[in-house]
C-alpha cells in the first residue's frame, strides 16, 4: 500500500513539473520574428548640439573664516573639548585678539577667557578635574601660554 502511494506521488509530481513553464529572466527588447518596415517619408536629419570645449578649471586655495584674517578686527577664538560637562567661555572685545582653549580628557572644568584687544592666550587642560581657571587680559596685555595636566601620580602640573 505504501509503495503504490509513494509511486502515485511520484507520478503526480512528474506530471506537474513537466507542464510548468518558466519565463526568462531576461526582457526581450526587440522581436526576432517582426518584419522590417521602411519609411516611405523623408528621414530628418538629425540635429545636433553644440559642445563646449573642454577647459581644465583652475582651482584656487581659499581659506575658511577661521583661518582668514580680517583687515578689521582679527579676533580669533577656537576650543577643542575633549572629555565630560567641561564648560568654555572666550569673549574677545577690541582687535588683534587670538584665544585658544583645549580641554582633553577633563571632566567638570570652567574655563573663562576675557580679552580686551591686543592679546594673545593659549592654555591647555589635560586630564583636570573640577578647576575653575579665568585668564584675564587687559589691553596690550604679555601673552599667555600654559598647560595645566593632572600626572598618573595625581600631582598637577603647571607649566607656564
Amino acid at each position: 500500500m505504501k509503495q503504490i502511494a509513494a509511486i502515485g506521488a511520484t507520478g503526480l509530481a512528474m506530471a506537474v513539473s513537466a507542464s510548468a513553464h518558466a519565463e526568462s529572466a531576461y526582457i526581450a527588447q526587440v522581436n526576432g520574428k517582426a518584419g522590417v518596415t521602411v519609411s516611405t517619408s523623408a528621414s530628418q536629419p538629425a540635429q545636433l548640439m553644440p559642445v563646449a570645449n573642454y577647459a581644465p578649471r583652475q582651482t584656487a586655495y581659499v581659506p575658511t573664516p577661521e583661518a582668514t584674517q580680517s583687515s578689521r578686527s582679527n579676533n580669533i577664538a577656537q576650543t577643542l573639548q575633549i572629555g565630560s560637562y567641561n564648560h568654555v567661555l572666550q569673549l574677545q572685545t577690541g582687535g588683534n585678539n587670538y584665544s585658544h582653549v583645549g580641554t582633553i580628557g577633563g571632566t567638570d572644568n570652567d574655563v573663562s577667557v576675557l580679552q580686551g584687544g591686543r592679546d594673545y592666550s593659549n592654555l591647555n587642560l589635560i586630564n583636570t578635574q573640577g578647576l575653575n581657571i579665568a585668564v584675564l587680559q587687559p589691553p596690550g596685555s604679555a601673552p599667555i601660554n600654559m598647560l595645566i595636566a593632572r600626572l598618573p601620580n595625581g600631582s598637577l602640573l603647571i607649566k607656564r
